[in-house]
């Protein structure tokens, strides 16, 4: 046996190990929604006062920050959502459609390379249901 034998072995039992990890990782399902629009509101940041300055009264600063809060209508629910990334600067648009999931508090909108925005979901509301129309009045 030679001096590399053990750890090319090695090697070879974690890669094994790496692959079979790998495949138990669980596939997500994916509901089909459309983004209806955003709005747009302002957010107190205190914990980013140490990091960018300022102060207040109790010794510690707030921040403000502009954000965009989406509308997201789902299959059963539509969910106002932010603080999603590099999904706050994309040039996403009313009517476009979107593969999502919810997970707790938070949803998961697919992106075209396989990798998710991680969104939290500020709200939430079920959607109206059409009324149908009254019956004829009786004579």
């Amino acid at each position: 046996m030679t001096r590399l034998t053990i750890p090319r072995i090695a090697s070879f039992v974690l890669l094994v190990a790496a692959i079979a990890t790998a495949a138990d990782k669980p596939t997500h399902t994916y509901l089909k929604g459309t983004i209806t629009g955003y709005d747009t509101r302002l957010d107190n940041q205190p914990w980013a006062a140490g990091v960018f300055g300022g102060t207040n009264r109790n010794g510690g600063g707030d921040t403000k920050r502009r954000a965009k809060v989406y509308e997201l209508k789902g299959t059963d629910l539509v969910y106002q959502i932010d603080y999603c990334g590099s999904f706050q600067e994309g040039a996403f648009e009313a009517g476009q459609a979107v593969d999502y999931r919810v997970d707790g508090d938070r949803l998961f909108i697919l992106r075209e390379d396989a990798k998710e925005y991680k969104c939290k979901v500020e709200g939430k509301k079920a959607i109206p249901v059409a009324k149908p129309d009254a019956p004829p009045a009786k004579p």
